[in-house]
């Protein structure tokens, strides 16, 4: 109990001891794809490992965020929970089950040893002589300390890091409101005769909804085109009923923009809003997709997609460059393929490029094909797309299949025992949104609960691994450091 004392607006709380619910040897803040992958990992490695998880179940955004598109290189852990789940028909074409997927790692965490605790949040880290050494909680329990040896932030927020006093930016460069991109409610329809929707001239000829969406007013959907201005992805939910007029889809185009989504009341804002464009949308598209007709709405994901918030400072920031020029590190712990992928921050559309001076002058850089889909252009269009060399049409190169994200962008620059995985990563703004696909934040999430685990059996800080020592155990641990297409100086593969 607080006894009310106003001082100066404000509510005195008073000086209390908090009780030690638990002892680890790791403990990993949030068990989405990062932190469940971390946990597993560390667990296997022998450490005495507890998860930390907000909501009811592990999978974050691809589970509670109905995100079921796990994309970028299956490898490692991501690998044996794709193949579990296609063992029970939840997943299928990179289309999975968001139900099943939420049991699959609950086993895997089990198997592998964990503690799990749901429903709780950590709400300040405990730190001693620069070394975070524990986090405090908040749950149906009260208000509690956990301590551990070894921390690892997979919060997406970057929580436990900003609470150890690590460093960190939000939004873009230059942005004085901090905004981040733009914020995602997604929502499944059922009764989809998606057959008919494949034989559609829709289909055929508008497969991102892009005139569709930009003549919805002349339809009678004026609020339509300031949701969105095109479809971002639509998929399957696999082992469900299909080629009977009763699919069932997820759909990823409702978007917030001005995001705060630090601000608990920006977030409330933001599903508010989210429900209202959800069911807004399912009506335009019954009333004008075909073999949409018979849909209903079935639900709205009960977290929601952010994409970006804290992006934690690291001993290397991966930048926006490092993914058009596919740039490759000695201390490689993932790989990825994906370009720049920024939803707008105050517009409606997504950026597939990024401004750059090359040679003297100003160009527009994609890291991929996929940069011609971006929604929003620079000026001249796309016919101004370039590689990360200035080339363009015919003439582009994009280099290797892959980037690489080094260790260092893992380790916190002031804090030691701590290592951050998943989408708080240390990168710059578009350098992030190329990162932070489901299974490349798996991969880091596995990389990070490994070299944790290490750090311990050495007895040295995480910072001061032998980065061929960790890169070593994960290939036997089946991850893919793209050994087989180029050396990685040190490694005998």
């Amino acid at each position: 109990m607080i006894e009310l004392a106003l001082e100066k607006n404000q509510v005195r709380e008073p000086e209390r001891f908090l009780p030690v619910d638990g002892e680890y040897d790791v403990i990993v803040v949030g068990g989405g794809v990062a932190g469940s992958a971390a946990g597993i990992a560390a667990a296997r490695q022998g450490c005495k490992t507890l998860i930390i998880e907000r909501e009811s179940a592990m999978g974050g955004l691809a589970t509670v965020g109905l995100v079921n598109i796990p994309l970028d290189f299956p490898c490692g852990i991501g690998q044996e929970w794709l193949t579990e789940l296609e063992s029970m028909q939840g997943h299928w074409h990179r289309n999975s089950d968001p139900e099943k997927h939420k049991l699959v790692l609950d086993r895997m965490a089990v198997r592998a040893g964990c503690d799990l605790l749901y429903h709780t949040m950590v709400v300040d880290a405990i730190v001693r002589d620069g070394a975070i050494c524990g986090v405090v909680v908040e749950s149906k329990s009260g208000r509690q300390a956990l301590l551990a040896r070894r921390v690892v932030d997979a919060s997406g927020d970057g929580d436990a890091a900003a609470f150890s006093g690590a460093e960190f930016a939000i939004g873009r460069d230059g942005d004085p409101n901090h905004y981040t991109q733009g914020c995602s409610l997604e929502f499944r329809l059922g009764g989809v005769d998606f057959d008919a929707y494949k034989a559609s001239d829709l289909k055929r000829t508008d497969p991102k909804w892009i005139r569709l969406i930009a003549e919805s007013a002349e339809k009678g959907w004026a609020h339509i085109a300031e949701v969105e201005n095109h479809l971002n992805w639509l998929t399957h939910l696999p082992g469900r009923p299909e080629h009977c007029g009763q699919d069932e889809v997820s759909i990823c185009i409702s978007h917030s923009r001005r995001c705060r989504p630090l601000d608990n009341r920006d977030l409330t804002r933001m599903y508010l809003e989210g429900r209202e464009q959800a069911d807004a949308m399912w009506r335009f598209i019954k009333a004008n997709v075909s073999g949409f007709g018979n849909c209903w709405l079935i639900d709205t994901g009960a977290l929601l997609g952010v994409r970006d918030s804290r992006r934690i400072l690291g001993e290397y920031v991966v930048t926006g460059w490092d993914l058009a020029c596919r740039k490759h590190h000695d201390d490689v712990i993932t790989i990825s393929n994906h370009g720049y992928d920024m939803h707008g921050p105050e517009d409606v559309g997504n950026l597939k490029w990024i401004e750059a001076e090359i040679d003297g002058r100003t160009r527009y850089v994609i890291g991929k094909v996929t940069g011609f889909s971006s929604s929003a252009f620079p000026p001249g269009g796309a016919d101004v797309l370039c590689d990360y060399k200035g080339r363009t049409g015919a003439d582009m190169d994009y280099g290797d299949p892959f980037y690489d994200i080094p260790y260092r962008a893992l380790l916190p620059v002031k804090v030691e025992n701590l290592i951050v995985a998943g989408r708080c990563l240390s990168a710059d703004f578009p350098g992030q949104s190329g990162s932070r696909l489901i299974l490349a934040c798996t991969t880091m999430g596995q990389a990070a609960g490994t070299a944790v685990a290490q750090s311990l059996q050495a007895d040295i800080p995480p910072r001061k691994l032998d980065r061929k020592v960790l890169q070593r155990q994960l290939i036997k641990d089946g991850v893919n450091l793209g050994q087989s297409a180029r050396p990685i100086p040190g490694l005998d593969t």
